[in-house]
This record gives structure tokens, sequence and C-alpha cells, in this order.
């Protein structure tokens, strides 16, 4: 057959070698922080890499995570060194089934509590036999990966409360050099008040930190004008998909115009990356 000839050719085999090389080249880590805010619909995932590290923040509702870390990683790189879950909400562990089931895991970090449907105890389990470390973080603790430093800003060991899973988010400041990103899961106006300011929250430059991912999709009940005031974010980013709840609503979008603030929505973006050396930063196109 023509095909098999054509297989046999030494020139074919050549080529081929050369063509995975090539993706091979261009897929290697360029030293630069890469923040992906991945476009899942109503839910939250963040893919954060820096050199050959991954961190996962949240899975969104689905599967469709994998395609976000499909064009966001190495094709060869089947590890993610820290997956994060803020809180035990389908719309940010539903996708983490399908990445527990094609990725290693190293470190798994979540709150202590659960969720009573079939599809938390289905992920739960996925965990489980991954037999990556858990770790269940406090206000104050510091997570050390590499040239990265994550604070843990909420939830207080007393706070976690099994009839309001979205305060008892956990809340993770990026430090990395001079670059600042707040994540904070879907807490409301009540957490934004409690967090240790400014002990915890302040920014290392009075400038304020660069990247703030919206609290709860843009929740009229979370971000208020004295949160903004004190994080003075640079660049606000919505993870927002079609829902029923007016998400993101016109209180947030307004308080977040009238605080100067840029806003990008994965909504009509669709994935968002930010690229940082440690001084600098800018959103890749």
């Amino acid at each position: 057959m023509k095909e098999l000839t054509i297989l046999k050719k030494p020139l074919f085999w050549l080529l081929l070698i050369l063509i995975l090389l090539w993706g091979a080249v261009f897929s290697l880590p360029d030293k630069q922080l890469h923040l992906v805010f991945c476009d899942v619909g109503q839910g939250d995932a963040i893919l954060i890499s820096y050199s050959q590290v991954q961190i996962l923040i949240d899975g969104g509702p689905d599967n469709k995570i994998l395609s976000c870390l499909s064009k966001n990683m190495p094709f060869w790189d089947r590890k993610i060194e820290i997956v994060v879950l803020t809180h035990p909400e389908e719309d940010h562990f539903g996708g983490l089934i399908d990445v527990f089931k094609r990725y290693n895991v190293r470190y798994f970090v979540a709150n202590s509590l659960v969720n009573d449907r079939a599809s938390f105890w289905q992920f739960y389990r996925l965990a489980l036999a991954e037999k990556a470390s858990f770790y269940s973080p406090k206000a104050g603790d510091k997570i050390r990966i590499g040239a990265l430093e994550f604070l843990v800003l909420w939830p207080e060991k007393d706070f976690l409360k099994t009839d309001n899973f979205n305060d008892s988010s956990v809340v993770l400041k990026l430090v990395y050099g001079d670059f600042e990103a707040l994540f904070t899961g879907d807490i409301s106006e009540k957490v934004e008040k409690l967090l240790d300011l400014p002990a915890r929250l302040a920014a290392k430059r009075a400038g304020g930190v660069e990247i703030l991912k919206v609290a709860h999709h843009g929740s009229k009940f979370s971000t208020s004008e004295e949160f903004l005031r004190k994080i003075k974010p640079k660049l606000a980013i919505i993870s927002v998909g079609k829902n029923r709840f007016g998400h993101p609503t016109p209180e947030v979008l307004e308080r977040l115009n009238q605080a100067g603030v840029k806003v990008l929505r994965t909504d009509q973006e669709g994935n968002i990356e930010i690229v940082s050396n440690g001084w600098g930063w800018y959103n890749s196109p």
C-alpha cells in the first residue's frame, strides 16, 4: 500500500522527529509567571504556572477546565504540583473530578468542609485515591513553592461554617517579587471586613495589588467600596458565564469603575492570561 511505503522512508521519520522537537522547544517554560483565568462558564478556575511548576485554584463546574490546561501546559506534563479548592461548591470543584483523573496531583489544599452531594463524594474519593498530600490552611499560614509565596488570608479556623460555604472560602494572596494577586473565592462583604488588614492584606508597595480575582463572579454582596479602597487593584478579573443571578451585577461593575479599576471578564474575553517577570506585568493577548 502507498501509505506503508511512505512510512518506511527515513525522511518521513526525520521530519516527524523535527516537528516534535520544534513543538517541545516552544512548550518550554519561559521563567516568567503566568496566571491564566480559564473560561469555564459560571465558575472559577485559575492556572498559575512558573518554570515547571503548576498550581490550579478551583476547577470550574465541568470538564471545560481540561481544554484550558491542555492549551497552557506543556503537552508532556501530566503533573500539577498544587490543587487548591477554595470551597466545596460544584462551580469550583466539579471540573476537578476530571483533573484528578487525568493529572497527577502532588498537594491538595482545601478547607475541611464537605458537600453532601454525590458529585462531591465522587471527587473526594478520587482525591483520596490520588494519595496527594492534604493540607487544610488557616489565616496566617504561608505556602512557598520556588519563587512563589502564597499568604493565606482566610478562613480563620473558628469560622468554617457548613451553612455558608462561600464565606468559608480559602483566600490567598500570591506574591512574586513586587507582583501581587489576590484570589478571593466567593467571600462576601462580611468576610472582606473581617480580613486582618493591613497586616496580611497590605501590598508591599503603596500602589496596591496588581490583580484582583473578583469574589463570587461579581455578586453585589461582594467587592465593597471599602475593600477596593484598601487593596487598590490595577486589574479586576471576573470569572463568569451564563447565569440566572445577574452576575456580574451592575452594582459591582459601577464600584470597580468608580475606583478606576480596569475589568476583564471570561465571558467576554475567553481565557485571560497575565504575565509577570516579578516587577512588571501585562495582559497577554
